[in-house]
């Protein structure tokens, strides 16, 4: 069973907590409560009473942050905004106001030495009084990626790529340190959101010590939105870790600077999701869209996403606490009708019904064989067309995992007396070509087409199943 199955990479990325150690030889780790989701040691944040062009400063438990300007431009190193979308540069100032830290003396000095002890048996020796001195705590954010978000009339925005290549743009995955009490560092943040944006606010997730918002313009309760997705919605799905809501589905010839082949396009679905996984440090949902997402066609075949607004390891992320903006890509048939979005997470199934078109009933297959209690295998046609015999196939999980299916070593065609393999690079030429990668999501239906190089007239099609094999026929 585990060639047919994949680990799912949906995973929880935790917050990293914004760690409290000593800035010395030796690190003094600071048991602190966190100040987020606790009556009573909350940190206020009095949303309705934010007006417009408040001040930009505000601090917590160990940092204070002030935006000290806002630049729009419609280009970043050489990177163009694309059409509807600008960027927007937060110049930032970062100071470290942790109380300092009561420590001995002898920790700042050295290391006892415990190779050996001596053992007095009479009298014993006096024991020397401890010494203590006050020293600073380092502020430290592990990532700023994790923490630092733009939100723009309900949604959140992580920072740019391009925040590292402007001057005093902060490395998105590596530490940002506040060495000493009192000391400030500067720090330009960069974030891509949409042009016509009208309430704008900093949002900082800092759970050890407490989260931070700071208005940009507008109105900062409507910037950091309500507890429901904003805008138009055309479904939702929500389990325990997170809720994702469909905005809108839109076709275009081109995504990210890559043009669709020729009869083909772009189906972009817009999405917003908000993490509930965690309990007092909250987490990060992420999943990998190549291989948990896919739209269907009315006439029910899949395609899994080929791009969007992914990280540099490719995947989608929804933040803790405000509805996080997503987008994902997809290339379909020009003449393909969207029907359905589907998500993975573990092994759930979800599905959006993105149009109100019904998908078309199954037709009835002309040969079908079952493959124990894995999946049950169907043909629904052939055809021959450019010397190339065409099958037109279906395949039924029935397991509650990824089915994963190998084309070359399960399907072989006999025709003429001979045997026939799939012809890979004549199956991905069609139009209805098998989801890539060829993974069949839990208890789900997938159709899909292979070609053979033969003109040849087909009399069976051989199948190997993970229980058992058959060989179909015939074929008309």
């Amino acid at each position: 069973m585990s060639q047919m199955s994949k680990r799912m990479k949906y995973c929880l990325l935790n917050y990293p907590f914004l760690l409290l150690f000593l800035f010395c030889f030796f690190a003094l780790l600071i048991p602190a409560r966190n100040t987020r989701g606790f009556p009573g040691c909350e940190k206020k944040l009095n949303l309705s009473s934010r007006k417009e062009n408040i001040a930009q400063k505000d601090s917590n438990r160990a940092v204070s942050i002030k935006i000290v300007k806002t630049t729009f431009k419609p280009e970043m190193a050489d990177l163009q905004a694309p059409d509807g979308w600008i960027f927007l540069i937060l110049e930032t100032e970062w100071e470290n106001i942790h109380p300092k830290q009561k420590v001995e003396k002898k920790k700042l000095e050295g290391k006892t030495d415990r190779t050996m002890g001596v053992s007095a048996f009479a009298g014993g020796k006096k024991k020397k009084k401890t010494e203590y001195v006050m020293a600073d705590v380092a502020y430290m954010v592990e990532e700023m990626f994790n923490h630092a978000y733009l939100v723009a009339d309900g949604l959140a925005y992580p920072l740019n790529r391009v925040t590292e290549e402007i001057p005093e743009g902060v490395k998105l995955a590596e530490p940002f340190t506040i060495a000493k009490k009192g000391e400030r560092r500067r720090a330009a943040l960069v974030y891509l959101i949409p042009a016509k944006a009208k309430n704008l606010g900093f949002q900082f997730f800092d759970y050890e010590y407490g989260n931070i918002l700071l208005a940009v313009k507008g109105n900062l309760a409507k910037a950091r939105g309500s507890d429901q997705p904003p805008g138009k919605i055309l479904d939702t799905i929500k389990n325990d870790s997170v809720q994702i809501a469909a905005h809108s589905l839109h076709f275009q010839n081109s995504y990210n600077e890559e043009q669709a082949p020729e009869g083909w396009r772009f189906a972009v679905v817009k999405l917003s999701g908000k993490s509930f996984s965690g309990k007092d440090i909250k987490n990060i949902v992420q999943i990998d869209p190549r291989e948990y997402t896919w739209v269907i066609t009315e006439d029910g075949y899949l395609s899994y996403c080929v791009d969007g607004s992914t990280t540099d390891e490719g995947l989608i992320r929804f933040t803790p606490e405000v509805y996080e903006y997503q987008e994902l890509a997809f290339l379909i048939p020009l003449s393909a009708k969207v029907v359905r979005l589907g998500v993975r997470l573990k092994n759930d199934v979800f599905h959006f019904e993105l149009a109100k078109v019904k998908p078309q009933t199954r037709p009835k297959p002309l040969a079908s064989h079952r493959d124990g209690e894995t999946m049950e295998v169907m043909i629904y046609g052939v055809r021959q067309e450019n010397g190339q015999v065409i099958l037109d196939l279906g395949v039924q999980s029935l397991v509650e995992s990824g089915l994963e299916i190998q084309m070359d070593a399960q399907f072989v065609l006999n025709a003429g007396g001979e045997k026939f393999y799939v012809d890979e690079e004549a199956t991905l030429a069609l139009a209805h070509r098998p989801p890539e990668p060829f993974i069949i999501p839990p208890k789900m239906f997938v159709r899909f087409e292979l070609a053979f190089d033969t003109d040849k007239r087909p009399t069976s099609l051989y199948f190997r199943g993970y229980e058992s094999e058959a060989t179909l026929k015939p074929l008309k």
